[in-house]
């Protein structure tokens, strides 16, 4: 348990460490950030139900991981098709910016931008509600 345990924070302190989205200076190069508008504050419980999966101390019932690995799925789905919309949208936001275009003529795609990651960040918010509703309070006091 304690190396499991040593290797999930090493993670956090790994995902939370790339957190933001940032621009190189030389050749513009993205590094990718999560979609959400909430960076490295609120917990992956997925991630970390997974790191637990078979864990004897968490013991999920079957019932348990059936529930999990929907809910899982779903997060990921719902992040994934707004993180296809995002990302292309960020670049031409970033590279119309940078060439000198006015602002005003960005504001659209500013706030699309920014309705967009406010619906990856309730996705990731019902997530951890519906996570948490499926465990007991014994593993939630393991698991986070």
């Amino acid at each position: 348990m304690k190396t499991k345990l040593t290797a999930l924070l090493g993670t956090l302190i790994f995902v939370s460490s790339i957190g933001s989205t940032s621009l190189l200076a030389q050749g513009q190069k993205k590094v990718q950030a999560k979609p959400f508008l909430i960076q490295g504050k609120l917990p992956h419980l997925t991630m970390m139900v997974k790191v637990f999966w078979d864990d004897e101390d968490v013991s999920f019932t079957e019932s348990q991981k059936e529930k999990l690995l929907l809910i899982r799925q779903e997060t990921m789905s719902g992040a994934k098709a707004l993180g296809k919309q995002i990302n292309p949208l960020e670049a031409s936001i970033v590279k119309r910016t940078l060439a000198g275009e006015k602002p005003e003529s960005l504001k659209a795609d500013v706030e699309k931008l920014a309705s967009l990651r406010a619906k990856a960040t309730i996705i990731h918010i019902e997530c951890i509600y519906k996570t948490r509703a499926v465990l007991t309070q014994d593993q939630r006091d393991i698991i986070e």
